[in-house]
């Protein structure tokens, strides 16, 4: 209970509405308890001595406490679902911020699956658990104890039935909590899996039919579907046995009671004189019986609820790590704020890998680059261009060494003054549903129409957006699927020309592209490189050639190369690779001189 303990402050502010609940909810308890009351009065009272004035007053009282019964329950019922919904929507919502505001290794560690999970199964499972706690959780106590009270006031004797029911149940209660808890612990788990195998399979559907590798995709989800499945049986199997087991703790309590009851009347413990003769005490049986099935009923309920409190547990485990993990990218208490960048960039011996295992992708990284100036980047596959770039706006941190911009430590300053200034474009357009508008204004919340129109016109992209009647508010779909590769680019571009960044870094984001737009891209850059420091990572060295400086990175994450187009034909071996290779492949030789 102590993960769900802590998700208890999202019902806070929702006080009013739990106390109408809770006290709704004591109304109707009270209820259920008085009607058997007043039924003693009827059947053991009234009817044997024909006080027909005693019935119908009892009857219409039993009435009147029915119809209360049913309004405190109506009552009930809307202010638990009220504070369910409200609070696990609250709950979703800061989940969410907590998720944004988690750096790149964080997202790595729990995997985009998990996330998913987190954000959509596992808060409906807390929201059930708020719902639940004020209309069964906190009832089923009031049930055990208004019962048990009462049941001891009717008859003693009796009660005798609850030193056989009560310790079997709870005990029952424990076995089935204590098979359930780990096994719904893996159940979650597995939803994971399911998640992740059809997240790929959705972001895949071109290679998929391409390789005509659907019966693969399809083998593959169906081992993550029947892992759930049995993963599922498994756990559910506690509750199929859970059931007739508290069934025959019903009925066996059933059965004693009646057992009971005849013993007493037999021996005329149970039985009142009335007219002469003596009559057993039905109504006493049968309030009892209604007080002890309440109180049966109660502890059923409590059993339910604790198998759906141990699930319940397991999700808000799952969401508290996500609130406790502890973002490892954050800023300084005094970072810099309010800082314009230059777009002076330098590396001092910087060495980074992903993970704790200790490989490194980039080693002992040593340049600079000034203000203004073009550089290209480039390298083998795996040779650790993205990694570099991920570096000046802090998506990740370096391991050892430091990355300075205009001389302060990139760690040293506010992120979000620092990504403010920096425009990334990545090789694969990220390009969200909305207009065409809303995903340029992305780059600058405060662009103008003509802003719009100059960095469309930078990007080469006004030409296709001016094919649309409505221009910039044309709609765009669901990662961009009614854009062409090259149209998606283009307005990734766009936004973030539209930023007018101090850095511009351009993750082979022109591959897409034909060579006349790269041509007119790259002149545009050119133009605004007095305005900004560009880094151009490429594949091509006709991309790059006539940048100020290309950095050229070895298989092992080493500078192999930092220097101008011609001195690297001299100077660098892994340039000289690359070279050939692209005239060996059908690339122009003056082209790359």
């Amino acid at each position: 209970m102590s993960n769900l303990l802590k998700l208890f402050k999202f019902t806070k502010k929702y006080y009013k509405n739990i106390t109408l609940s809770l006290f709704a909810m004591l109304i109707q308890v009270a209820a259920g308890f008085v009607v058997p009351k007043l039924m003693i009065d009827i059947i053991d009272d009234a009817i044997p001595n024909k006080d027909y004035n005693l019935l119908f007053i009892t009857t219409a009282l039993m009435l009147a406490v029915a119809l209360i019964g049913l309004l405190a329950g109506l009552i009930n019922n809307y202010s638990s679902q009220k504070v369910a919904i409200f609070a696990s929507a609250d709950l979703r919502l800061e989940l969410f911020k907590k998720i944004q505001t988690l750096s790149f290794n964080n997202i790595d560690k729990f995997k985009t699956s998990r996330l998913i999970t987190n954000a959509t199964n596992d808060v409906v499972r807390i929201q059930q658990f708020y719902q639940m706690l004020l209309r069964i959780i906190v009832r089923s106590p009031l049930m055990i104890v208004f019962g048990l009270i009462l049941a001891l006031q009717t008859s003693k004797q009796l009660s005798n039935v609850f030193l056989f029911s009560i310790p079997l149940l709870i005990i029952s209660i424990i076995i089935i909590m204590i098979l359930a808890f780990p096994r719904f612990q893996r159940v979650q788990k597995t939803i994971d899996g399911l998640n992740k195998t059809v997240l790929e399979t959705a972001n895949a559907p071109r290679v998929i039919k391409s390789f005509v590798s659907l019966e693969h995709e399809n083998k593959k989800f169906e081992d993550a579907n029947e892992l759930f499945r049995s993963t599922t049986i498994s756990a559910e199997k506690v509750m199929a046995f859970a059931d007739p087991i508290i069934m025959f703790i019903f009925n066996a309590s059933l059965a004693g009671l009646i057992f009971l009851a005849s013993y007493f009347i037999d021996h005329g413990s149970m039985t009142e004189v009335i007219n002469g003769v003596a009559t057993p005490q039905v109504g006493i049986l049968l309030a009892f019986n209604s007080y002890s099935m309440q109180i049966l009923f109660g502890l059923m309920m409590f059993a339910m609820m604790m198998v759906f409190i141990s699930r319940a547990e397991v999700s808000a485990k799952r969401i508290n790590e996500i609130f406790t993990e502890e973002v490892d990218l954050t800023n300084k208490i005094d970072a810099l704020t309010d800082i314009t960048i230059e777009g002076n960039i330098e590396f001092k011996h910087v060495n980074f890998g992903y993970g704790t295992d200790g490989n490194r992708c980039l080693n002992d990284l040593n340049f600079s680059i000034k203000k203004g100036e073009t550089i290209g980047i480039i390298g083998s596959t795996g040779s650790g261009k993205t990694s570099l770039v991920n570096l000046i706006p802090r998506l990740y941190d370096v391991c050892e060494g430091e990355v300075l911009i205009d001389g302060h430590n990139v760690k040293d300053i506010d992120t979000e003054c620092l990504r403010s200034q920096i425009s990334v474009v990545t090789q694969t357009a990220t390009i969200f549903s909305g207009s065409i508008g809303t995903n340029i204004a992305q780059g600058n919340q405060t662009a103008t129409y003509q802003d719009f129109v100059k960095a469309s016109e930078k990007a080469v992209a006004l030409e296709f957006i001016e094919n649309y009647e409505d221009l910039f508010n044309h709609e765009i779909q669901q990662k961009g699927s009614n854009l062409s590769g090259g149209q998606k680019q283009r307005l990734s571009l766009a936004r973030a020309f539209v930023r007018h960044p101090k850095i511009l870094i351009l993750d082979d984001s022109t591959s897409a592209v034909d060579a006349k737009s790269e041509e007119a891209i790259l002149r545009t850059i050119k133009d605004l490189s007095k305005h900004m420091t560009t880094l151009v990572i490429s594949q091509k060295i006709s991309t790059i050639k006539d940048m100020d400086k290309i950095i050229v990175l070895d298989t092992t994450g080493k500078i192999d190369g930092f220097d101008t187009h011609d001195m690297l034909l001299k100077t660098s071996n892994v340039y000289q690779e690359i070279a050939i290779s692209q005239v060996g492949t059908g690339g122009d030789f003056d082209e790359i001189k």
